[in-house]
């Protein structure tokens, strides 16, 4: 996994990143016409929406000499064509602290990609991001203890719209509270399924499903204290969308299954529970799909009340779980 560290403007990020990767010997590869006029699209959505994320891509492709479509073409249809992550993500409070346990699942060959990134845009919230695919995020804490982590909803539903690498990295960036995440990305048009948790360190949770023909969010129960969210929707108005046959194969209701149980005897649950259960190999917690060649590839905890990230940079029953003070240590060196 990579520890990237992007500051500056939107261009600046970009140009910096793609820099880093073509002096090391990346070629960007060749994008099919299917995934260009998609991406075409989707792009003149993005910048009405988030001009800075066009601005990066710009910078991006400048950086690691590929054209603009080259690159927003393939970033925006990521999990749209091909294969695409199977994740497992809890919330939980606990009376005083916010904890979030995220596995991220995906092709075994896509680890080398990842990365960690420590972002601190002009004029936006900082935050810590995790990646497998260059400026797309796919989970995070930001410097207001806000956290954002999707899961994807096999379907046959896709639009232009909004990919949820950049809806991700949009929240992070411009929200506080779980609330004020909730109206962001209920007023973007999806481009695909998926699942985004939220939570932030005043107890705030909710789970926004989203597809391209409509968003609804999912809430605790009343007496409840948790959230889950794997590879299907659970919301009444959303459980149409994807069929059986389509979640099966990556065990997503066995791995809700297993977290909401292991959860539902935690009177006090805190960071060293949230790693157990995502190191559960019996439940599929931690998945090993061998078959597929497909697996857990990182593993996060946040406790987000205390602005704390620990991560395992593989999978979590064989990997130790480290501390990344990199967002409490730009926090305190800029108060």
């Amino acid at each position: 996994m990579y520890h990237s560290r992007l500051r500056g403007d939107y261009y600046e990020m970009g140009y910096r990143y793609g820099s880093l990767l073509h002096k090391n010997g990346f070629r960007f590869p060749e994008v099919s016409p299917e995934k260009l006029v998609f991406g075409e699209e989707s792009s003149r959505i993005l910048k009405a929406y988030y001009p800075g994320a066009i601005a990066e891509i710009q910078g991006f492709a400048d950086g690691c000499a590929a054209s603009f479509e080259q690159v927003s073409s393939f970033l925006l249809t990521v999990g749209l064509f091909g294969q695409s992550p199977q994740c497992s993500i809890f919330a939980v409070w606990n009376g005083s602290d916010m904890i979030v346990g995220r596995n991220y699942d995906m092709l075994l060959d896509v680890k080398k990609y990842t990365d960690s990134s420590l972002v601190s845009p002009n004029g936006r919230f900082r935050y810590i991001g995790h990646s497998d695919v260059f400026i797309g995020k796919v989970d995070g804490m930001n410097e207001h203890g806000l956290a954002v982590a999707i899961t994807l909803v096999p379907s046959h539903l896709r639009q232009p719209g909004v990919h949820f690498y950049f809806a991700t990295r949009y929240v992070l960036e411009h929200c506080r509270t779980v609330d004020e995440a909730i109206r962001v990305l209920s007023g973007f048009p999806a481009s695909l399924c998926c699942n985004y948790l939220l939570a932030d360190p005043t107890g705030g949770m909710a789970v926004v499903e989203a597809s391209p023909e409509r968003i609804r969010v999912r809430r605790p129960e009343a007496d409840g204290n948790s959230l889950i969210c794997t590879n299907h929707h659970l919301h009444p108005e959303m459980t149409d969308i994807t069929g059986s046959q389509q979640e099966a194969w990556s065990k997503t209701t066995e791995r809700y299954a297993a977290i909401q149980q292991q959860l539902r005897f935690l009177p006090q649950p805190g960071v060293e529970d949230a790693i157990r259960i995502l190191s559960d190999t019996k439940g599929h917690v931690c998945l090993n799909l061998k078959e597929h060649r497909f697996g857990t590839l990182y593993s996060i905890v946040m406790n987000l009340s205390q602005l704390e990230l620990y991560r395992a940079e593989g999978a979590p029953n064989r990997c130790k779980y480290k501390r990344d003070d990199r967002l409490a240590a730009l926090l305190k060196r800029t108060v």
